[in-house]
């Protein structure tokens, strides 16, 4: 997951390098100079990933406890969630908690919430 949003995040940055490095790799213009970069590039993106998976494994050992009892706490608190709102859904009560919320919220929310 931290990959993930590591390669959403570099993405816009990572592009022009990329492009500029293929772009001379495909004209065999200065060969050299476009390994050199490809090489700098990827041990440069290489080792913060490293040190994040090196920091988020001692991380995981050491908070694993508090993170599986707040997971436990937060799939009972879903639970409990959901029970509530079908609840509301089977009596109608949803129907007035949401007409008080749109006549309490200001005009310009609801406005862009009904938009589309």
């Amino acid at each position: 997951m931290v990959g993930v949003l590591l390669g959403l995040v570099w993405s816009p940055c990572v592009g022009p390098t990329l492009e500029a490095a293929s772009l001379l790799a495909a004209q065999r213009k200065d060969l050299g100079s476009v390994a050199a970069v490809m090489f700098a590039f990827g041990a440069g993106t290489t080792l913060p990933m490293l040190a994040v998976a090196v920091l988020s494994r001692t991380a995981m050992r050491r908070w694993r406890q508090r993170m599986l009892s707040a997971g436990h706490f937060g799939k009972v608190a879903m639970g409990l969630s959901a029970i509530v709102v079908g609840a509301m859904i089977v009596t109608g009560v949803d129907r007035s908690v949401e007409t008080t919320l749109v006549s309490a919220s200001p005009a310009w929310l609801t406005d862009l919430t009904t938009q589309f």
